[in-house]
């Protein structure tokens, strides 16, 4: 049975809220035990690493480091003479800091340290400086934990000048490093709208919105998607990922919003019809039904298709309201009237069955 990760946070820790280049007011310690190894950080001050992440480079007046790692441990202040202090133990034996064991030893300790997420926005900087973006998605692969890697994909996704190729890796990041559904719709509720008409990015991340378990955070990344404008190719993808949401009324809150696009006919408004068709909802389904008829379809096949998912309502009295709506706007051509009163016939009650006849002879 894999042992579980313990993260222990002590009463006045701040843990990664911003960097380690703040000035604490109260000890800070970070916890981590596995079951197998046992990782402790305390420290206090203003810490900074140097620039490829393999010594102590500056610790504040009054502040100092300390780092286990069962056996292992360093310890790191200022002197009496303003000068750091640096002392190395391995297996609990002495290193000398300069010695080339000590510099691997340091530069160890350094980077189990930002695996934890010490220092996380300075080593952000420190990466970006060095690699730009591209370096970002390899931090991202290097640290452990949801929020560490959230961090990460934050500050990718909220970047400038992002090229649609960086959008789709942290977009895919997000899909294989975040656990959470929450942080999943968090992460992609970040990227921009204008980015999502491009293909790939659409695909990746429609790709993660099915992934997501809970249809809240499903349905909230799906109302960010359609926040702005995008191809009517990726209509059908768009309610490929809406057919998964299973509750009617988060899947009707996103159908509306799809609806208010631009009318797409043909293949989308099928597959639009077909979502909606599969709904168990009386209530949601003609709603939307009635939203789409206002949307005044061209194509004889639309109105068609309207008038087959209308008779899938199980409910006499929507069926009837939503055909008394589709008979006021239907084109008149023999075919499709034929089609209605077929439709029609399947009202029962009197009084609705001659409100749904008048409607198409008005």
């Amino acid at each position: 049975m894999k042992a579980k990760t313990l993260w222990i946070f002590l009463a006045g820790v701040v843990f990664l809220t911003a960097s380690c280049r703040h000035h604490w007011g109260h000890r800070n310690r970070m916890v981590m035990d596995d079951g197998t190894n046992r990782v402790e950080v305390r420290y206090e001050g203003d810490i900074q690493f140097n620039e490829d992440e393999t010594g102590i480079a500056r610790i504040s007046p009054g502040g100092y480091l300390e780092y286990w790692r069962n056996e292992d441990h360093l310890l790191a202040g200022m002197n009496d003479k303003g000068g750091l202090q640096v002392e190395l133990y391995e297996n609990g034996k002495p290193i000398d800091r300069a010695s080339d064991e000590g510099k691997a030893l340091e530069a160890k300790v350094i980077k189990g340290m930002i695996g934890l997420g010490f220092d996380i926005d300075g080593r952000m900087d420190r990466l970006y400086r060095r690699g730009g973006y591209a370096a970002l998605l390899r931090g991202v692969d290097s640290v452990d934990g949801d929020f560490i890697r959230g961090r990460y994909l934050e500050r990718i996704l909220e970047g400038d000048s992002l090229s649609a190729p960086v959008v789709a890796a942290a977009i895919a990041r997000v899909g294989d490093k975040m656990g959470s559904d929450y942080d999943k719709n968090r992460l992609l509720e970040k990227v921009d709208t204008l980015y999502l008409k491009n293909d790939s990015v659409c695909a990746g991340y429609m790709a993660v919105v099915k992934s997501i378990h809970g249809d809240y955070e499903k349905s909230e990344a799906l109302r960010h998607f359609l926040r702005g404008a995008f191809p009517v190719g990726q209509y059908v993808g768009v309610l490929d990922a809406a057919s998964t949401v299973s509750g009617d009324y988060e899947r009707s809150n996103v159908l509306r919003e799809l609806i208010g696009h631009p009318l797409a006919e043909g293949k989308p408004f099928d597959s639009l019809l077909r979502v909606v068709g599969s709904m168990n909802g009386d209530y949601e389904k003609s709603n939307l039904l009635k939203q789409i008829i206002q949307k005044d379809a061209k194509d004889g096949g639309s109105w068609a298709g309207l008038i087959r998912t209308t008779t899938t309502l199980g409910g006499e009295y929507e069926r009837s309201n939503v055909l008394v709506e589709i008979g006021q706007k239907l084109p008149k051509t023999d075919s499709l009237r034929a089609l209605y009163m077929n439709a029609a016939k399947t009202v029962h009650s009197d009084v609705d069955y001659g409100r749904v006849v008048k409607a198409v002879e008005m």
